[in-house]
């Protein structure tokens, strides 16, 4: 029997490299996907920047094709740039390339790999941010925000054929997340999840298993 194939982006960032490795551990042949030549331990990398939309969709397109690859079982739009700066701060440019990375590359990956994905699933990792934020995310929480509008929209064009859920976690803990915070202020944004805990990574991977598997 075939490998199930699935293909991540923003296969480099911390959500993104626990699910290649999760998905990897379940039997998946994992294409990864990301802007940064590093190592990845994805079955096939490829190095594309998602801001550059219609050459980054070019370039994943033609890498499938060259591989022999005729179905893809599962899509996780995970890649993602969270720019926080003060209101005035912002730029045209910053809010071009949060929509490019966050929502549009999304939606052109699923509208060109159509017939790849035919009886398969697609998974938009969104953010508590789209419903709760907070100051200096304005760009953010608003792409996430339609992030949660396109994956409703997605799933009624292509039901039944393709599922499409969008998943909205809040903090996870992550290299870039601890990057931010000093210790005090990670243990206190513990605080605020009922859980009591930051997100688990690996556990998330679980839970876009349970929505990969049809």
């Amino acid at each position: 029997m075939s490998k199930k194939v699935i293909l991540i982006t923003g296969c480099l960032g911390g959500i993104g490299s626990s699910m290649v490795d999760f998905f990897k551990e379940q039997g998946w042949l994992v294409i990864g996907t990301d802007r940064r030549e590093s190592y990845s331990n994805a079955d096939i990398k490829i190095t594309t920047d998602l801001n550059k939309v219609d050459d980054a969709v070019r370039d994943i397109e033609a890498r499938i094709k060259k591989e022999g690859i005729t179905k893809i079982d599962a899509l996780i739009n995970n890649a993602a740039v969270q720019i926080k700066k003060k209101f005035h701060e912002f730029t045209y440019e910053d809010w071009i390339e949060s929509a490019n990375v966050n929502i549009i590359a999304g939606f052109m990956l699923v509208q060109k790999l159509k017939l790849y994905l035919s009886r398969g699933s697609v998974v938009f990792i969104g953010s508590i941010h789209a419903k709760q934020s907070k100051k200096d995310f304005t760009l953010y929480a608003t792409t996430k925000g339609a992030v949660r509008t396109l994956t409703q929209c997605l799933s009624l064009e292509l039901a039944p054929d393709i599922m499409v859920n969008c998943l909205a976690p809040a903090a996870i803990d992550t290299p870039m997340l601890k990057a931010g915070l000093t210790k005090e202020e990670y243990n206190q944004l513990k605080q605020f999840h009922p859980a009591d805990m930051i997100g688990d990574p690996k556990e998330l991977s679980r839970l876009v298993l349970t929505l990969c598997e049809r």
